[in-house]
């Protein structure tokens, strides 16, 4: 069986519960549950995919599958991919277990390098001391008999030998957060409470909540210049937000637009994204139209788009910002766009037919200005209206659209820290022009005496959400 096409996308800025979801969609079922990880079967039952929420030697353990593959005494690996969070995901063959007392002795013979096992001993306790001098709480070698199975050939290969110290990890987490924050960056324990605990749990919902919230005070209270820098130096690529997971938050519409989208699409014949970034709203609809288009001008993103969406047949179109859709005249029954640039009417009046419905979510007006004026200065009223409903529908409507619905919100948005700031900034460029650490150091530092105050920045937007058709 081959790899669903699905996951030639995933990578750093996937969610390893998208990854659950696309396997799921390809038919690939559970079949184990272990303290760090779950794991799917393919359809045929040739092939288990291992999830990791948080796992800090995922990759030492793909290291090892990779650089023992001709010794033959490790797990066929299909397929290894650094999940966004510090997640990590692992396709392998499918393996059965052994008794305890063959895999006893196949581990001792790694362990000791004996006979054909020697070169597999060499490359285990070579990055077992890489890990060791990376990671705080690797632990010794793995003795579980667990950790020997059998392949469909019947030879006994070798599987996760490297584990973190649990107790150990979590304890610093619990007891010295301001130190474990400092030892494990954000980006690689964002789920860190999200583990199964299969063997050893259960993990009750009230204590993992009490230690995200003590690990999000603790990076709060982080320096201001830490928190910054780490800001400037994270990845703002997309259009997905996960980075801001514990720093900051933003209501959501109640018409949930991801939901009216992926009903939309699923009954379209050819449809088009319009300035679809990344592809992470659209790529989260379980079936798209039938011919599905997007555009995208940022560069970054288009490649990402490729990534995300080209597998599942998407037609992705990389174009000048303010150019005309490419699609010819009444080609589509669909356009969808969710935070449009700036939505040109008549081109989309151009390519709807006659009864194709336009839906999308926009931005309203004065969105985020608390912030912007916070840090970039006073703005006029013109800056404040724009985007307002009103002038765009009746652009749409003078383009030849009937508008079926129109809904408004006001939404509450927090910061909880002036990295989650300074991040926004650089993933939102228009809000500042020029915006930079070092050229709005001043401003970042006032604001990050608000937060350290009041306990968060509040600021606001607004979202409305436009259903038309082309008369």
């Amino acid at each position: 069986m081959r790899l669903p096409s699905a996951l030639d996308a995933v990578g750093p800025e996937t969610h390893y519960s998208e990854v659950e979801r696309m396997l799921r969609g390809e038919g690939w079922t559970p079949c184990g549950t272990g303290d760090w990880a779950f794991a799917l079967a393919s359809p045929d039952g040739t092939m288990a995919a291992r999830i990791s929420p948080f796992d800090p030697v995922g990759p030492f353990t793909a290291q090892l599958y990779a650089e023992a593959a001709t010794t033959g005494a490790v797990p066929r690996l299909d397929l290894h991919r650094h999940l966004a969070g510090g997640a990590d995901l692992l396709v392998m063959e499918f393996l059965q277990p052994v008794s305890e007392e063959q895999a006893k002795e196949f581990f001792a013979r790694v362990r000791d390098g004996d006979g054909d096992l020697a070169e597999l001993s060499a490359i285990v306790h070579r990055i077992h001391a890489a890990a060791l001098a990376e990671l705080p709480w690797c632990g010794p070698l793995d003795a579980n008999p667990s950790n020997v199975m059998r392949g469909a050939d019947g030879r006994l290969v070798l599987i996760d030998p490297f584990y973190a110290d649990g107790p150990a990890l979590y304890g610093m987490a619990q007891e010295d957060p301001d130190r474990f924050v400092t030892t494990l960056p954000p980006e690689q324990r964002r789920h860190l409470t999200e583990i199964p605990l299969g063997c050893s749990g259960p993990w009750p919902e009230e204590e993992r909540e009490a230690l995200r919230a003590r690990l999000q005070r603790a990076d709060r209270e982080r320096p201001a210049e830490d928190l910054i820098a780490e800001a400037a130096a994270a990845d703002v690529d997309g259009w997905g937000f996960d980075w801001l997971t514990g720093r900051a938050t933003e209501e959501r519409p109640e018409w949930g637009y991801a939901r009216l989208l992926a009903e939309a699409v699923a009954g379209a014949e050819v449809a088009i994204d319009l300035d679809t970034g990344g592809g992470e709203v659209l790529g989260g609809c379980p079936r798209l139209a039938r011919e599905q288009h997007v555009t995208e001008s940022w560069p970054p993103n288009a490649e990402r788009v490729r990534r995300r969406l080209g597998p599942r047949g998407v037609i992705v179109h990389e174009t000048a910002p303010g150019a005309p859709i490419p699609l010819p005249d009444g080609a589509a029954d669909l356009v969808t766009s969710r935070h449009p640039v700036a939505p040109d009417w008549r081109e989309i009046a151009r390519v709807l037919a006659p009864g194709g419905q336009y839906l999308a979510q926009h931005v309203g007006p004065g969105s985020a200005f608390e912030l912007i004026e916070a840090v970039h200065g006073p703005t006029t009223e013109a800056q404040r209206r724009g985007r307002h409903p009103d002038d765009e529908v009746a652009a749409a409507e003078a383009a030849g659209l009937e508008i079926l619905e129109r809904r408004e919100a006001r939404l509450r948005m927090e910061f909880f820290d002036i990295g989650a700031v300074a991040w926004i900034l650089r993933k939102c460029p228009w809000w500042v022009p020029g915006f930079g650490g070092d050229t709005h150091r001043e401003q970042l530092l006032e604001v990050d005496r608000i937060i350290r105050r009041d306990g968060a920045f509040v600021a606001h937007s607004t979202r409305h959400l436009l259903r038309a058709r082309r008369r």
